[in-house]
């Protein structure tokens, strides 16, 4: 199919709706040297930010030394060559599984796309086997 899929933890926080608030987040993470895989900001109903972090337990111990309370969540990034209809065939997984998903976000730059999906928690074992991810195996 060419793309692969990968469980893994985004961490989710609350943050002040103000002017500069994401470029602090992101240069602590910055000097702390932890890579995003992937990160959201939404402004409803409050600010919050969701980020994939390559190293989640990093972000757990910066979110401690500041003081910052973190959920964090399983989802599903996807990364694959961009085509037409990239997402048909795993989102017909999905749906021939018969579970929803949740939320999708997904972007593509330089031939390449990305996709991360959230499920609720009680579908992600269901959305796991879905999308060919075994228990000892983290990608497709």
């Amino acid at each position: 199919m060419g793309h692969t899929i990968r469980q893994v933890t985004a961490v989710m926080m609350q943050v002040q709706d103000r002017v500069g608030m994401l470029h602090e987040v992101l240069c602590v993470l910055r000097d702390a040297g932890v890579n995003m895989l992937a990160i959201a900001s939404q402004r409803k109903q409050g600010t919050a930010l969701m980020a994939i972090p390559e190293d989640p337990q990093a972000v757990r111990g910066l979110a401690q030394q500041h003081g910052v309370h973190l959920q964090t969540r399983q989802v599903f990034l996807i990364e694959g060559n961009d085509r037409v209809g990239a997402l048909c065939d795993i989102t017909k997984a999905i749906a021939d599984a018969g579970i929803s998903i949740e939320d999708i976000a997904a972007i593509s730059a330089a031939s390449r796309y990305a996709a991360v999906i959230t499920f609720a928690d009680a579908d992600l074992e269901a959305a796991a086997k879905a999308l060919g991810l075994g228990d000892d195996d983290e990608e497709q």
